[in-house]
């Protein structure tokens, strides 16, 4: 609506530039070169033969322009700041997060590990809109080695994960917690001596609506990145091996990404790269190349979403 009412009011102003501009034809030199290049200040000189219907629509459409870019800056404000300072067409920035936060679009273009704590903000300027903050402090022993994976069921302590998000300068932000329960995947790749590559796959409950995925570069590299790891992996319990037959037979994942529709529905076993393993129901692959399985939770099955440079290994189940 915002925009419409912009392009509309920008419409209006410059047909009534030109027909101020034609109609100023008659007038002296300097009252038309007055209409030609400065149009607005014609709604200042009354009684100079200017047209009063040219002028009427000059303040119309320029009324209705700032009154879209009003509504802009309440409604939108990182647009707004993008239209105010000449930023129209999207940045290349090395940034490609993108999710939900309690319902709100997410999209944080500030990412930095601050200790222990790892800080995703959305700013628009210096005002902060939305943040979503992982805090390790409770969970020290996750900070190691290149990789972190946490997914529903998992032995504690886990990481206390802290959202605000801010609705007006007249309201109270909004805050919540949450210390368990959730699926999160992150992924640290030193890029030369000060930057470090982070891919991140994060998933709330549902009562939460937060979600957040991509990759971004970090400026700076954390203290504990690429330490050796001293957390024996989790490994699930063999299943009897059938007689002369092997009950496990290994998956390439290039051809389930390519092929998956000749893998739905089968019981796969999933190994990840930082050592765990899951067995489940192959549901699906993304639109964004995501493998989903289905795993039991209790009484219940649990979807979960695995980037394929995480999977170590694929395998499925013979019948």
């Amino acid at each position: 609506m915002e925009s419409l009412l912009i392009l509309s009011g920008l419409v209006a102003c410059l047909c009534a530039w030109v027909w101020l501009a034609v109609a100023s034809r008659r007038l002296s030199v300097g009252l038309f070169v007055v209409a030609l290049i400065a149009p607005v200040l014609t709604l200042f000189m009354r009684g100079k033969g200017y047209s009063r219907p040219a002028r009427a629509l000059l303040l119309m459409g320029m009324v209705i322009a700032l009154g879209g870019l009003a509504l802009m800056s309440q409604q939108r404000p990182q647009q707004f700041e993008q239209l105010i300072s000449g930023r129209w067409a999207e940045q290349p920035a090395e940034s490609a997060l993108s999710g939900m936060l309690m319902e709100q679009p997410f999209a944080p273009n500030d990412v930095r590990w601050q200790g222990k704590h790892l800080i995703f903000t959305e700013k628009v300027g210096e005002r902060i809109r939305r943040s979503l903050v992982i805090k390790f402090d409770r969970a020290e022993s996750l900070l190691q080695g290149t990789a972190i994976d946490l997914l529903p069921g998992d032995p504690g302590p886990w990481p206390e994960i802290v959202l605000q998000w801010y609705t007006g300068a007249l309201e109270p932000p909004g805050l919540r917690r949450l210390d368990g329960a959730y699926s999160m995947s992150l992924s640290l790749a030193a890029q030369g001596t000060d930057q470090t590559r982070m891919t991140v796959h994060l998933h709330l409950p549902a009562d939460y609506a937060t979600r957040l995925t991509g990759t971004v570069l970090l400026q700076d590299q954390p203290q504990w990145l690429g330490k050796s790891a001293t957390v024996a992996p989790i490994v699930e319990a063999a299943p009897e091996p059938e007689v002369f037959v092997p009950e496990w037979q290994e998956v390439s994942v290039l051809a389930l990404l390519d092929e998956p529709r000749a893998y739905i529905g089968k019981t796969v076993r999933l190994s990840t790269t930082s050592g765990k393993v899951f067995s489940g129901l192959l549901k699906e692959v993304t639109a964004q190349k995501r493998v989903v399985l289905s795993l039991p939770q209790g009484a219940n099955q649990v979807d979960f979403q695995f980037h394929p440079v995480d999977i170590q290994l694929l395998e499925m189940r013979r019948r």
